[in-house]
């Protein structure tokens, strides 16, 4: 699965049926980045990895996931739990790769 920030527009979400890669793709790094993803994630500081919110994803662009993906969903979100992906508010951890 890919969030998809081009360098103007909305994110887009990307293989959405993908659920063994997570990762933001993007096009442009820092406050730009940041400010596209709001509402969706939050970037860290070190702009290398964002906190990506399930919630959003399942209402993604103001559209409700079909209810089979959010329970894919919800069992990788589970499955990376052990290795300290996901916080106490659910937002799941995502690697961000700026496009060239």
């Amino acid at each position: 699965m890919i969030i998809h920030v081009p360098p103007q527009g909305q994110p887009e979400l990307r293989e959405a049926q993908d659920f063994k890669n997570f990762k933001i793709v993007a096009a442009k790094a820092g406050a730009d980045l940041a400010a596209a993803l709001k509402g969706i994630a939050a970037v860290d500081a070190d702009g290398k990895t964002a906190w990506v919110s399930g919630a959003a994803l399942k209402n993604f662009g103001g559209k409700p996931q079909p209810a089979e993906w959010c329970q894919a969903f919800d069992k990788m979100v589970e499955s990376v739990r052990r290795f300290g992906w996901v916080r106490d508010d659910g937002t799941v951890r995502a690697h961000i790769e700026v496009a060239p």
